[in-house]
């Protein structure tokens, strides 16, 4: 389950458009408008923030910031006990604190697909890539850590 927690509403030609579209990688929205609806998708977006888990990659000020506005919404939850029973300034206050967290969560998705469109070296043809997040920050991290290895290494026999 993704642990989305804004449902997003989509107008006209584009829900049209992304209804018929046969390939459709993403889950739907998940809504969590009362208290008991809200608390397992919390504990899910917690646990997906471990490693291993689909957000594993967020900073650790980011996990913080996701956790911060998990309390606050809790709260909010806890004082109304559902969207239709809070005021028009929790739900803004819920509103905000959910773009946070979602903000967060969709720009740490592992499985994010990220193309670039470029012509690699020795070319002037541009080639379309496309790798996930996690494929990216994995590659970044083999790559520091090649070069931690490389500066590391003693020189062994003859050296000049």
């Amino acid at each position: 389950m993704k642990a989305m927690v804004v449902v997003c509403v989509i107008a006209g030609a584009i829900a049209l458009h992304a209804a018929s579209a046969k390939e459709n990688y993403r889950e739907n929205g998940v809504k969590a408008d009362t208290k008991e609806s809200f608390e397992p998708i919390a504990a899910n977006v917690r646990e997906e923030l471990a490693p291993g888990g689909q957000y594993e990659y967020a900073t650790v000020e980011e996990k913080k910031s996701v956790e911060k506005k998990l309390s606050e919404m809790d709260a909010l939850f806890q004082a109304a006990g559902s969207v239709a029973a809070m005021t028009q300034d929790q739900k803004i206050a819920l509103f905000n604190a959910q773009e946070v967290v979602n903000s967060i969560l969709t720009k740490r998705d592992k499985d994010r697909v990220i193309c670039k469109n470029q012509a690699p070296v020795g070319s002037h043809i541009p080639v379309t890539s496309c790798h996930t997040y996690g494929q990216e920050v994995e590659a970044r991290r083999g790559t520091q850590r090649q070069l931690t290895d490389w500066q590391s290494t003693k020189c062994v026999g003859k050296c000049s």
